[in-house]
């Protein structure tokens, strides 16, 4: 068996998943991960699928193409590497709440990368009357590297950005 992963992208409507999980199940594809999200009226969905060793991307996209077309999706069908890459190291959830303006994002993600750490989840959304803009993100750290020096790497960008800012352990957070 190999593995390929499926990203299609378009105008949110009913039927989406159903129409390209219907059009998987001819080729004895079997989805192993799934994530999909709407974000302002578009879809977004990424596929890890396990398919025959006969079927390869050109096989796949050729059954997807159809359902693509008639829901108005941008498809793209690639290799996986056949197993789930998580990055080794501790986990951290960092949080940033304030008032919506360009360039939160940026600051954050920038600062973790520039200390190897790996964003591994990531979600944003403005909410509430007045507008709060919270950004949420799972990180995976490098060997050697702290969650309280994440923490302290991001303050000045927390002060920055004009927002709140909070760093835990993954098994440390509090929903």
């Amino acid at each position: 068996m190999g593995e390929l992963t499926v990203t299609a992208v378009g105008t949110d409507r009913p039927g989406i998943v159903a129409g390209l999980t219907e059009a998987l199940l001819p080729l004895g594809a079997n989805l192993h991960d799934c994530r999909a999200a709407l974000l302002r009226g578009s879809f977004a969905m990424v596929m890890a699928v396990q398919v025959p060793d006969e079927i390869d991307r050109a096989a796949a996209t050729e059954a997807l193409a159809p359902t693509a077309t008639r829901l108005g999706l941008e498809l793209w069908v690639g290799d996986a590497s056949g197993e789930e890459h998580l990055p080794d190291g501790e986990r951290c959830v960092v949080s940033v709440y304030g008032a919506d303006h360009p360039g939160i994002v940026h600051a954050v993600s920038a600062t973790l990368a520039d200390q190897g750490v790996n964003i591994v989840d990531l979600s944003s959304r403005v909410v509430g009357d007045p507008p709060v803009y919270v950004l949420g993100i799972e990180a995976v750290l490098p060997a050697g590297l702290t969650v309280d020096a994440v923490r302290s790497s991001l303050e000045p960008v927390a002060r920055s950005q004009q927002v709140e800012l909070h760093v835990e352990r993954e098994a440390d957070e509090v929903l």
